[in-house]
């Protein structure tokens, strides 16, 4: 069950990240990204056009959390973080 939950926020977070890249698409050039499983962290790494990679880290119980579909709390904390950074790194 805890495996399937930390898939499924996995999952939840990738999503997250392609609609906010797609929100962003006319500012934010993202050259790739990717979601790292370097159990118990996951990396989200991505490079944004011209500028040098950039990670966000979350551990094992925020995707576990952000895998049940009632943890909207959770979910909006990392949903924001996602946007920060992104706002934050074109917007130096």
């Amino acid at each position: 069950m805890s495996q399937r939950l930390v898939e499924t926020g996995k999952r939840w977070v990738k999503n997250v990240f392609e609609r906010i890249s797609n929100e962003l698409k006319d500012t934010v050039v993202i050259v790739h990204w990717d979601l790292q499983d370097n159990d118990p962290e996951y990396h989200l790494c991505f490079q944004i056009a011209g500028q040098d990679e950039e990670m966000l880290s979350f551990t094992r119980g925020t995707l576990r959390t952000c895998g049940k579909p009632d943890s909207d709390a959770v979910r909006q904390r990392v949903e924001a973080t996602i946007r920060n950074r992104l706002h934050s790194v074109v917007y130096l």
